[in-house]
């Protein structure tokens, strides 16, 4: 059954972040290793899977000065969190993440917003609602 996207919310080190609008996990990848030798059966290429790279978590949303966890995302550039997604069904991913560059955006006759991404570093445990 298909679960709704409104009403996800994202924590990092347990600080709720406000003002989300926008919360994209993406760019999962898996290296495939080339094992193609010449005695390769039929000419053909071989590959084993290498190593996953979880990608990264993009967040944007309304600026808010105040909010106490779009303060931690700025105070936490560079360094590793804990991150919690809880989607609107209560079930969770959960990772650590090195935090980006925090990016406030002005245009005209509109609302000051902010992005940033979120490196993933390690694996992703997703868990079904308690």
């Amino acid at each position: 059954m298909a679960i709704k996207s409104f009403g996800v919310t994202v924590k990092i080190n347990t600080i709720l972040i406000g003002g989300l609008m926008e919360v994209t996990p993406g760019g999962r990848d898996v290296n495939f290793i080339d094992t193609t030798s010449h005695d390769s059966a039929g000419g053909n290429r071989e590959f084993i899977g290498g190593l996953t790279d979880n990608g990264t978590l993009e967040l944007g949303g309304n600026f808010v000065l105040a909010d106490v966890g779009q303060v931690e995302l700025r105070e936490e550039q560079g360094e590793i969190a804990a991150i919690i997604v809880t989607f609107s069904d209560l079930s969770t991913s959960t990772f650590s993440a090195v935090v980006g560059a925090f990016n406030i955006g002005n245009p005209l006759d509109d609302k000051v917003d902010f992005s940033i991404s979120l490196k993933v570093t390690g694996a992703i445990v997703i868990a079904a609602a308690p």
